[in-house]
Protein backbone atom coordinates (compact mmCIF):
# COMPACT_ATOMS: atom_id res chain seq x y z
CA UNK A 1 0.00 0.00 0.00
CA UNK A 2 1.62 3.30 -1.18
CA UNK A 3 1.89 5.93 1.79
CA UNK A 4 2.46 9.57 1.14
CA UNK A 5 5.62 10.55 2.21
CA UNK A 6 4.41 14.68 3.25
CA UNK A 7 8.21 15.10 4.31
CA UNK A 8 8.56 15.24 1.14
CA UNK A 9 5.75 17.16 -0.40
CA UNK A 10 6.35 19.73 2.00
CA UNK A 11 10.75 19.84 1.37
CA UNK A 12 10.72 22.64 -1.23
CA UNK A 13 9.66 25.59 1.50
CA UNK A 14 13.07 24.31 3.02
CA UNK A 15 15.16 25.79 0.26
CA UNK A 16 12.62 28.79 -0.74
CA UNK A 17 15.82 30.38 0.82
CA UNK A 18 18.43 29.41 -1.01
CA UNK A 19 16.56 28.94 -4.37
CA UNK A 20 13.70 31.02 -6.16
CA UNK A 21 11.18 27.75 -7.47
CA UNK A 22 9.06 29.30 -10.50
CA UNK A 23 5.91 27.95 -10.83
CA UNK A 24 6.69 25.90 -13.46
CA UNK A 25 9.73 23.84 -11.94
CA UNK A 26 6.38 22.94 -9.20
CA UNK A 27 4.07 21.55 -11.95
CA UNK A 28 7.03 19.55 -12.86
CA UNK A 29 7.44 18.70 -9.52
CA UNK A 30 4.13 17.24 -8.87
CA UNK A 31 4.29 15.52 -12.06
CA UNK A 32 7.17 13.86 -10.81
CA UNK A 33 5.39 12.89 -7.87
CA UNK A 34 2.47 11.47 -9.35
CA UNK A 35 5.14 9.36 -11.78
CA UNK A 36 6.44 8.11 -8.23
CA UNK A 37 3.25 7.61 -6.50
CA UNK A 38 1.71 5.51 -9.78
CA UNK A 39 4.31 2.95 -8.97
CA UNK A 40 3.66 2.42 -5.68
CA UNK A 41 -0.22 2.65 -6.52
CA UNK A 42 -0.26 -0.25 -8.56
CA UNK A 43 1.70 -2.36 -5.34
CA UNK A 44 -2.19 -3.08 -4.91
CA UNK A 45 -2.94 -4.48 -8.26
CA UNK A 46 -2.78 -8.29 -8.89
CA UNK A 47 0.75 -10.10 -11.32
CA UNK A 48 -1.68 -9.86 -14.09
CA UNK A 49 0.74 -12.00 -16.22
CA UNK A 50 1.00 -14.48 -13.29
CA UNK A 51 -2.36 -14.11 -12.07
CA UNK A 52 -3.50 -15.27 -16.07
CA UNK A 53 -1.54 -18.22 -16.13
CA UNK A 54 -3.30 -19.46 -12.56
CA UNK A 55 -6.72 -19.38 -13.96
CA UNK A 56 -5.35 -20.94 -17.24
CA UNK A 57 -4.48 -23.43 -14.96
CA UNK A 58 -8.05 -23.36 -12.67
CA UNK A 59 -9.47 -24.15 -16.41
CA UNK A 60 -7.70 -26.77 -17.81
CA UNK A 61 -8.84 -28.56 -13.76
CA UNK A 62 -4.97 -28.06 -12.86
CA UNK A 63 -6.15 -26.93 -9.38
CA UNK A 64 -3.30 -27.93 -7.02
CA UNK A 65 -0.90 -26.19 -9.23
CA UNK A 66 -3.51 -22.93 -10.05
CA UNK A 67 -3.63 -22.55 -5.97
CA UNK A 68 0.69 -22.63 -5.82
CA UNK A 69 0.70 -19.99 -8.30
CA UNK A 70 -2.17 -18.37 -6.65
CA UNK A 71 -0.42 -18.35 -3.33
CA UNK A 72 2.97 -16.94 -4.73
CA UNK A 73 0.37 -13.80 -5.74
CA UNK A 74 -0.95 -13.43 -2.11
CA UNK A 75 2.70 -12.87 -0.94
CA UNK A 76 2.70 -9.29 -3.08
CA UNK A 77 -0.57 -8.46 -1.69
CA UNK A 78 -4.24 -8.90 -0.58
CA UNK A 79 -6.72 -8.25 -3.53
CA UNK A 80 -10.58 -9.38 -3.71
CA UNK A 81 -10.41 -11.54 -7.20
CA UNK A 82 -7.20 -13.57 -5.87
CA UNK A 83 -8.80 -14.42 -2.27
CA UNK A 84 -12.01 -16.00 -4.49
CA UNK A 85 -10.41 -17.65 -6.62
CA UNK A 86 -8.19 -19.51 -3.91
CA UNK A 87 -11.86 -20.15 -2.66
CA UNK A 88 -12.69 -21.89 -5.81
CA UNK A 89 -9.36 -24.07 -5.94
CA UNK A 90 -9.80 -25.12 -2.74
CA UNK A 91 -13.62 -25.71 -3.13
CA UNK A 92 -12.54 -28.03 -6.45
CA UNK A 93 -9.60 -29.95 -3.67
CA UNK A 94 -12.88 -30.83 -1.39
CA UNK A 95 -11.39 -28.47 1.01
CA UNK A 96 -14.24 -27.14 2.19
CA UNK A 97 -12.94 -25.17 5.45
CA UNK A 98 -10.51 -23.65 3.61
CA UNK A 99 -12.50 -22.29 0.85
CA UNK A 100 -14.53 -20.97 3.05
CA UNK A 101 -11.88 -19.16 4.58
CA UNK A 102 -11.04 -17.69 1.63
CA UNK A 103 -14.32 -16.46 0.32
CA UNK A 104 -14.90 -14.77 3.72
CA UNK A 105 -11.92 -13.10 2.93
CA UNK A 106 -12.78 -12.03 -0.76
CA UNK A 107 -15.87 -10.60 1.00
CA UNK A 108 -14.28 -8.53 3.49
CA UNK A 109 -12.42 -6.45 0.83
CA UNK A 110 -15.32 -6.41 -1.54
CA UNK A 111 -18.84 -6.76 0.71
CA UNK A 112 -22.19 -7.33 -0.96
CA UNK A 113 -20.92 -9.16 -3.93
CA UNK A 114 -23.39 -11.40 -5.64
CA UNK A 115 -21.38 -14.12 -6.69
CA UNK A 116 -18.63 -13.93 -3.30
CA UNK A 117 -21.94 -14.58 -1.31
CA UNK A 118 -23.34 -17.46 -3.21
CA UNK A 119 -20.40 -19.50 -2.89
CA UNK A 120 -20.20 -18.64 0.84
CA UNK A 121 -24.35 -20.02 0.64
CA UNK A 122 -22.90 -23.54 -1.16
CA UNK A 123 -20.15 -23.82 0.87
CA UNK A 124 -22.24 -23.47 4.03
CA UNK A 125 -24.16 -25.92 2.31
CA UNK A 126 -21.47 -28.72 2.95
CA UNK A 127 -20.96 -27.97 7.20
CA UNK A 128 -23.39 -29.86 9.61
CA UNK A 129 -23.76 -26.53 11.71
CA UNK A 130 -25.99 -24.14 10.30
CA UNK A 131 -25.81 -21.17 12.26
CA UNK A 132 -27.03 -18.13 10.64
CA UNK A 133 -24.81 -14.99 11.29
CA UNK A 134 -25.27 -11.88 12.40
CA UNK A 135 -26.78 -9.08 9.87
CA UNK A 136 -25.13 -5.87 10.22
CA UNK A 137 -27.42 -2.71 10.97
CA UNK A 138 -28.53 0.42 8.75
CA UNK A 139 -25.28 1.58 9.53
CA UNK A 140 -23.13 -0.62 8.99
CA UNK A 141 -24.20 -1.77 5.81
CA UNK A 142 -23.72 1.92 4.46
CA UNK A 143 -20.46 1.99 5.44
CA UNK A 144 -20.20 -1.46 3.97
CA UNK A 145 -21.34 -0.65 0.16
CA UNK A 146 -18.78 2.41 0.50
CA UNK A 147 -15.88 0.83 1.63
CA UNK A 148 -16.97 -2.09 -1.18
CA UNK A 149 -17.65 1.08 -3.69
CA UNK A 150 -14.46 2.95 -2.96
CA UNK A 151 -11.02 0.86 -2.59
CA UNK A 152 -8.48 1.51 -0.39
CA UNK A 153 -6.09 2.02 -3.45
CA UNK A 154 -8.88 4.82 -4.58
CA UNK A 155 -8.74 6.55 -1.22
CA UNK A 156 -5.03 6.52 -1.27
CA UNK A 157 -4.75 8.58 -4.55
CA UNK A 158 -7.59 11.43 -3.18
CA UNK A 159 -5.09 11.80 -0.43
CA UNK A 160 -2.51 12.34 -2.53
CA UNK A 161 -4.15 14.81 -4.49
CA UNK A 162 -5.25 16.36 -1.41
CA UNK A 163 -1.98 17.05 0.20
CA UNK A 164 -0.37 17.93 -3.33
CA UNK A 165 -3.15 20.49 -4.47
CA UNK A 166 -2.29 21.89 -0.47
CA UNK A 167 1.41 21.97 -1.06
CA UNK A 168 0.23 23.68 -4.39
CA UNK A 169 -1.86 26.41 -2.33
CA UNK A 170 0.98 27.37 0.14
CA UNK A 171 3.33 27.98 -2.48
CA UNK A 172 1.42 30.22 -4.34
CA UNK A 173 0.52 31.64 -1.29
CA UNK A 174 4.54 32.26 -0.05
CA UNK A 175 4.87 33.21 -3.83
CA UNK A 176 2.27 35.72 -4.11
CA UNK A 177 1.75 36.82 -0.51
CA UNK A 178 -1.13 37.05 1.65
CA UNK A 179 -4.47 36.33 -0.27
CA UNK A 180 -7.86 36.27 1.25
CA UNK A 181 -8.53 33.64 -1.76
CA UNK A 182 -4.98 31.38 -1.15
CA UNK A 183 -5.97 31.10 2.90
CA UNK A 184 -9.20 29.85 2.17
CA UNK A 185 -7.85 27.05 -0.10
CA UNK A 186 -5.48 26.48 1.99
CA UNK A 187 -7.82 26.05 5.12
CA UNK A 188 -9.96 23.87 3.16
CA UNK A 189 -7.57 21.64 1.36
CA UNK A 190 -6.25 21.34 4.68
CA UNK A 191 -9.13 20.59 6.26
CA UNK A 192 -9.79 17.74 3.28
CA UNK A 193 -6.36 16.26 3.35
CA UNK A 194 -6.95 15.61 7.27
CA UNK A 195 -10.48 14.46 6.75
CA UNK A 196 -9.45 12.23 3.98
CA UNK A 197 -6.09 10.93 5.83
CA UNK A 198 -8.22 9.86 9.26
CA UNK A 199 -10.63 7.87 6.73
CA UNK A 200 -7.20 6.11 4.78
CA UNK A 201 -5.98 5.29 8.39
CA UNK A 202 -9.07 4.10 8.99
CA UNK A 203 -9.53 1.93 6.38
CA UNK A 204 -5.99 0.31 6.63
CA UNK A 205 -6.58 -0.65 10.49
CA UNK A 206 -10.15 -2.11 9.69
CA UNK A 207 -8.52 -4.27 6.84
CA UNK A 208 -5.38 -4.95 9.20
CA UNK A 209 -7.91 -5.83 12.46
CA UNK A 210 -8.59 -9.28 11.60
CA UNK A 211 -11.54 -10.03 14.11
CA UNK A 212 -13.38 -12.83 12.73
CA UNK A 213 -11.77 -16.26 11.77
CA UNK A 214 -13.04 -19.84 11.11
CA UNK A 215 -13.32 -23.02 13.12
CA UNK A 216 -11.13 -25.42 11.47
CA UNK A 217 -10.68 -28.24 13.57
CA UNK A 218 -12.53 -31.05 14.27
CA UNK A 219 -13.76 -31.84 18.22
CA UNK A 220 -13.58 -28.01 19.28
CA UNK A 221 -15.18 -26.85 22.33
CA UNK A 222 -15.92 -23.96 23.65
CA UNK A 223 -15.30 -23.22 27.28
CA UNK A 224 -16.71 -20.95 29.99
CA UNK A 225 -13.30 -19.44 30.75
CA UNK A 226 -9.57 -19.62 29.07
CA UNK A 227 -8.10 -22.92 30.41
CA UNK A 228 -8.89 -26.34 29.76
CA UNK A 229 -9.84 -26.67 33.26
CA UNK A 230 -12.81 -24.45 32.91
CA UNK A 231 -16.59 -25.89 32.10
CA UNK A 232 -17.46 -27.00 28.25
CA UNK A 233 -20.27 -25.31 27.12
CA UNK A 234 -20.31 -26.31 23.42
CA UNK A 235 -19.01 -28.78 20.92
CA UNK A 236 -18.51 -26.86 17.38
CA UNK A 237 -17.43 -28.50 14.35
CA UNK A 238 -15.19 -26.86 11.65
CA UNK A 239 -16.35 -23.95 8.89
CA UNK A 240 -18.58 -22.05 11.75
CA UNK A 241 -17.51 -18.16 11.16
CA UNK A 242 -17.02 -16.59 15.09
CA UNK A 243 -16.07 -13.22 16.33
CA UNK A 244 -13.27 -12.85 18.22
CA UNK A 245 -13.82 -10.76 21.39
CA UNK A 246 -10.85 -11.32 23.70
CA UNK A 247 -7.58 -13.30 24.39
CA UNK A 248 -5.83 -14.61 26.96
CA UNK A 249 -2.48 -16.42 26.17
CA UNK A 250 -3.27 -19.38 23.59
CA UNK A 251 -6.72 -19.34 23.73
CA UNK A 252 -9.48 -17.16 21.96
CA UNK A 253 -12.67 -15.54 23.70
CA UNK A 254 -15.16 -16.43 20.32
CA UNK A 255 -18.89 -15.72 19.61
CA UNK A 256 -20.54 -17.59 16.21
CA UNK A 257 -24.52 -16.25 17.37
CA UNK A 258 -26.27 -14.40 20.06
CA UNK A 259 -26.57 -18.07 22.23
CA UNK A 260 -23.19 -19.82 20.94
CA UNK A 261 -20.03 -18.50 22.34
CA UNK A 262 -16.98 -19.00 25.08
CA UNK A 263 -13.44 -19.82 24.84
CA UNK A 264 -10.95 -22.05 22.10
CA UNK A 265 -7.78 -22.31 21.73
CA UNK A 266 -6.34 -20.56 19.38
CA UNK A 267 -4.50 -22.86 16.82
CA UNK A 268 -8.36 -24.01 16.37
CA UNK A 269 -9.04 -21.01 14.84
CA UNK A 270 -7.69 -19.52 11.20
CA UNK A 271 -8.00 -15.78 11.54
CA UNK A 272 -9.92 -14.26 7.98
Amino acid sequence: MATVDKSFLFRYKNTMGSKNISLKEFIVLVVVIFSFSSLFLRGDELSRETFDEANRLYEAGKYTEALKTYREIEQQGAHWKLFYNMGNCYYKLNDFVKAKIYYLRAERLKPFDASIQKNIDIVNSKFSDKIPGEEPDFIGRVIKKIESAISLNAVSVVLLISVLILNLFIFLLIKKGKNRLLIYGVSFSLMFSLLIFSYHAYRINKQNLKDTAVIVKPESTLRSGPGETNTILFKVNPGIKVKIIDKSRDWVQVSASKEIAGWIEGNHIERI
